[in-house]
């Protein structure tokens, strides 16, 4: 059932954009550059507060009470998460940008068309056009400027400048530079109150041992199998007559196998040990949470053929030739949590010895298919989830445990991290620019004075030169990905201008909450107050507004007592 909905509409709808676009705009400008400002901001569910600067994460917890004021402050965000997705930094500049637009385009509606230096600019719908023509010149301008990372020092330049930490940037960079730019870096919170890294150069996927009697290295809780085929199947292994044929017809050619299921039945399990006793070793991996699509992945890593009961494919019928290989699987035990890795596949292997005729193998066919699926997918958790299939087939993860002092602190790291490590990754894929602002500001002065986005994209930079005294020196060092610079242009500009169009607001009335009555006696009483202190004359009619302001923020402990007729 649908809510009541309100409509604002002309110059109100106008005012409800703008105080939207600036809830966001303003306080996420603030965190720009290196000597940007923090943000405190709540957590929900009780997990305390966060200290950051990630713009990003500033612009997602602005949420105007206003319903017509929120529905603006959404669209407006909706660019600096673009951003965020493409190139996964430039989230700030992006707001800046697209602020400054908003701000600008305001003041040219907002006075008659003999005022206007360009005339026919007088109609949003020809502002906008303005915009996004600008916007593609902008564009080529950027690329025409772009350079091609050629050495890891200049990845260290990036990543040192996004995280604003030298020590910290050159670890990122170490390990970005080693996995490339198909490879995917985890990073996630630490214990040990330090940053550690680690690279895996294997396939990684969830998994465990699906009974204790099959860990080997107990020292380290975990089945390690070296040199063995495998079996791939979607099958519930739950009918150990059946599957013992199986593996008695294998058993000729093979004394081990790893059998890869989403679920062994207990007497699978006990068949299974009593193998092992008489010599033919068989080491169960449970995967129950394994979707067919990577299990897709896994067969073509280990070069097997998927027994998929979806598609009609029976355990009798597999023969030697269905079944893949692995050097190495290392799988823990079932309480813990650690993805499995294989190290070695066949397929891996075919890709590492790929000939010179310009064959393609079936790991850089499936990379390639997947890469299509992430250009297609607008969801982050689901462009995440194809980056570490993308990169686990790859064979080249990297994870970063952040953890530091205290958590608040710990939590600032990380998300300067993520940052620095798709700043670096933006960077290896599509080269870097002046950073700083810099190449936006020689753009800038490129474009005619009455260019409707020649002083929104010179605003990074006077945004940095402003958040200390003096300014900042803005050396050659300072090196900005073409992606970040990119796309925050393109995204600020076309938000901005699809924004300044807008000249009806319809919103849903949302439910009245117990509060809101109690907002309602605080203004009445409010108004009480200076109604009392004018007849009084302990106000003058000038300072009655800042009064108002006054009282409303009034803290507990200050609280207005009255007697009935005055004021104490």
């Amino acid at each position: 059932m649908s809510r009541p909905t309100r409509t604002l509409q002309g110059k109100k709808a106008r005012q409800a954009v703008m105080t939207g676009v600036r809830s966001v705009y303003e306080p996420v400008a603030m965190s720009l550059g290196p000597h940007g400002k923090n943000a405190l901001l709540f957590r929900t569910f009780g997990r305390g507060t966060r200290i950051t600067n990630d713009g990003y994460t500033i612009a997602e917890n602005q949420e105007p009470k206003d319903g017509a004021v929120r529905l603006a402050a959404v669209a407006f965000r909706e660019a600096c998460k673009r951003t965020n997705e493409k190139a996964g930094d430039g989230t700030t500049t992006t707001a800046v940008i697209a602020g400054v637009i908003m701000e600008e385009a305001e003041k040219l509606m907002s006075v008659s068309a003999s005022d206007f230096v360009i005339k026919e600019m007088v109609s949003a719908p020809m502002l906008r056009a303005a915009i996004l023509a600008s916007a593609e010149k902008v564009k080529e301008k950027i690329k025409e400027r772009s350079k091609k990372i050629e050495t890891k020092e200049e990845l260290e330049r990036i990543a040192s400048v996004s995280v604003e930490n030298e020590k910290l940037g050159k670890i990122i960079a170490d390990m970005v530079w080693e996995i490339g730019v198909d490879g995917f870096v985890d990073v996630i919170e630490g214990y040990k109150g330090e940053i550690e890294t680690e690279v895996i150069r294997g396939m990684r996927f969830p998994a465990k041992v699906p009974a204790k009697a099959f860990v080997n290295v107990p020292e380290r809780y975990t089945m390690e199998v070296l040199d063995s085929p495998v079996l791939l199947t979607n099958y519930a292994l739950d009918n150990a007559g059946e599957i013992q044929k199986l593996f008695q017809s294998l058993h000729a050619n093979t004394s081990k196998l790893i059998v890869i299921a989403p679920s062994f039945s207990q007497n699978m399990i006990v068949n299974m040990v009593n193998a092992c006793k008489n010599g033919y070793f068989i080491f169960p991996v449970a995967v129950s949470s394994l979707r067919s699509d990577q299990f897709d992945d896994l067969a073509v890593y280990c070069n097997a053929e998927f027994i998929d009961k979806n598609k009609g494919k029976k355990l009798k019928n597999v023969v030697e030739n269905d079944l893949g290989f692995l050097e190495k699987l290392i799988v823990k035990d079932t309480e813990a949590r650690e993805d499995a890795v294989a190290l070695g596949g066949r397929g891996a292997r075919q890709l590492a010895n790929l000939n010179s005729t310009g064959g393609v193998t079936a790991i850089q066919e499936r990379i390639g298919m997947l890469k299509g699926q992430l250009e297609e997918t607008k969801e982050q958790q689901f462009k995440m989830l194809l980056q570490r299939r993308i990169a686990s087939i790859a064979s080249s993860i990297g994870i970063i445990r952040v953890g530091d002092a205290t958590q608040a602190q710990a939590l600032y790291y990380k998300l300067k991290i993520e940052d620095a490590v798709y700043a670096s990754k933006a960077a290896l894929r599509s080269g870097y620019v002046k950073g700083g602002g810099l190449c936006l500001k020689e753009i800038a002065e490129e474009l005619a004075e009455n260019d409707i986005v020649k002083k929104a994209i010179l605003a990074p930079y006077e945004q940095i030169q402003a958040s200390i005294a003096g300014g900042v020196e803005i050396t050659d060092d300072i090196i900005d990905p073409t992606d970040v610079v990119y796309y925050a242009v393109e995204h600020a500009t076309q938000v901005a201008a699809n924004l300044l169009t807008v000249d009806v607001i319809t919103h849903e009335i949302e439910d009245a909450m117990p509060e809101d009555g109690s907002f309602a006696i605080a203004n009445a009483l409010i108004e009480y107050v200076l109604t009392q202190k004018r007849q009084l004359g302990q106000i003058k009619e000038n300072d009655e507004e800042m009064e108002r302001d006054r009282l409303k923020g009034l803290t507990l402990d200050e609280t207005i007592y009255f007697d009935g007729e005055n004021l104490l």
